[in-house]
Order: structure tokens, then C-alpha cells, then sequence
């Protein structure tokens, strides 16, 4: 778990470790299981005030018995996190063209679909549809929708839906129009094409922004996808 996530500042030494377990901290042997795919062998403990002290297996080289402190919703983030990549991993997904081919109910057929698709996102999310102009910032209010509902409900009942819309939002950005990839290995698959930008994928966007890792930020995967695919000049 990256280390900028931690309540610490700097990682906590064997000796502040063990002060922590011996003045009560509670072992939590679930979730040391639940990491076990990390390959960390670690240890973890439940602390007073809604937080979690990670331990490290002794067998790392450099870092068994420190350990950091995070609180428990990130905690429990990176718990959910870990537990969809092991799934992931066991069914051979790797990748966002595979992870939306696994949640996609439309598939490919999706670019024939999508003023449909987004008119129900809005119904579902019972916004008006002032709240869903198409804007970097209407992606905020998606984005807060997609976090009350959790992302493993919105991966099986919106995942087209945020396809459609977060790609609307691209395609206006960068004044392309959507294409269908129909060499894919795993899936044909929709993507948009701006005579400014190298393919612009609204898939990337959402499966990263549906991995469960970090609050939800449609609106920064979004901007960051446009930049990160914008051609050079000249």
C-alpha cells in the first residue's frame, strides 16, 4: 500500500510497533488473510480510533516488524482493492478492455447506445438534466452518485452508463467521434478519435476511477486521459 497513504510521516520502527501491540491493539487475523495476495505476509491490528496498524512479515528484507497506521476507510479500500485484483487475476482479467468486457452488458453495441444509455445514468441518479451538461464538472456529481452507491453495485448496474457519459464528455473535449477497436484479443471495444489525440479510451477512465482503491474522481481520470493522449505539436 503506497506509503502516501499512511497516517505516519515516517514508517513506524519494531519498537513503536510492539509499544502499539502491547498498549492494546486488537489482532485483526481476516484481514492479515485478506492481504495474503500482497505477498507481504503481513500482520494486522485494529487500533482505537477508527484506524489499522499494518505490520510487515519479517522475511522482507528491510521492513519486517516496522509497519504504518492508516485509517480504516482507506484501509478498507485497499482491502476491497486487493480482494477484486486477486478475482481478477484468477479469471485471467488484466487491463481495462477486459475488466469493462467482464461488466459491459452492451459491449461494442454501445456507441449505438448512447443517448439511451445516459438518459437512464441521469433517471437512475435523479438528476436534472442541467446537472449532466457534459462538463469536466458535471463528472463530480457522477462521481459523488458512483461513491454513495459503492463501486462493486455501480461496476454491475452503471458500468455502460459511465462508459457512455465520461466518453460524451471526452469526445466534446477533444472534438473527436467514437470508433469501435474490432482487433481487440479479448473484445471489440469503443474508443473515440480526435484528430488532436492519440485514441482516447472512456474505458481507462472508469475502470480505473471503479477500482475501489481511491474515492471516486471521474473528473481528474478524465482530464488526465485527455493530456496524457494529446499529441504532440507539429
Amino acid at each position: 500500500m503506497a506509503h502516501k497513504r499512511t497516517l505516519n510521516e515516517r514508517r513506524l520502527t519494531k519498537r513503536q510497533v510492539q509499544e502499539l501491540i502491547s498498549s492494546g491493539a486488537r489482532p485483526r487475523p481476516d484481514l492479515s488473510v485478506a492481504l495474503e495476495p500482497t505477498s507481504l505476509q503481513s500482520r494486522v491490528y485494529e487500533l482505537e480510533g477508527d484506524r489499522y496498524l499494518l505490520v510487515f512479515g519479517e522475511q522482507i528484507p528491510g521492513l519486517g516488524g516496522k509497519g504504518d497506521i492508516y485509517a480504516a476507510d482507506a484501509f478498507r479500500r485497499f482491502v476491497d482493492w486487493i480482494a477484486k485484483v486477486d478475482e481478477d487475476a484468477k479469471h485471467g482479467r488484466h487491463g481495462s478492455v477486459a475488466d469493462w468486457a467482464h461488466y459491459s452488458a452492451l459491449k461494442h453495441r454501445l456507441i449505438a447506445n448512447i443517448d439511451t444509455l445516459i438518459a437512464q445514468l441521469g433517471s437512475t441518479m435523479s438528476q436534472a438534466t442541467d446537472k449532466l451538461d457534459f462538463s469536466y464538472q458535471s463528472l463530480d456529481v457522477v462521481s459523488a452518485y458512483v461513491e454513495g452507491i459503492g463501486v462493486e453495485r455501480a461496476q454491475q448496474e452503471i458500468y455502460d452508463h459511465l462508459v457512455a457519459y465520461v466518453g460524451e464528455v471526452l469526445r466534446l473535449r477533444i472534438r473527436g467521434h467514437w470508433q469501435v477497436n474490432n482487433n481487440s484479443p479479448w473484445q471489440p471495444y469503443p474508443y473515440l478519435v480526435g484528430a488532436m489525440h492519440d485514441p482516447v479510451m472512456p474505458i481507462n477512465v472508469v475502470c480505473q476511477e471503479l477500482s475501489g482503491l481511491d474515492p471516486v474522481n471521474l473528473r481528474a481520470a478524465a482530464a488526465n486521459e485527455v493530456r496524457r493522449k494529446r499529441k504532440p505539436p507539429g
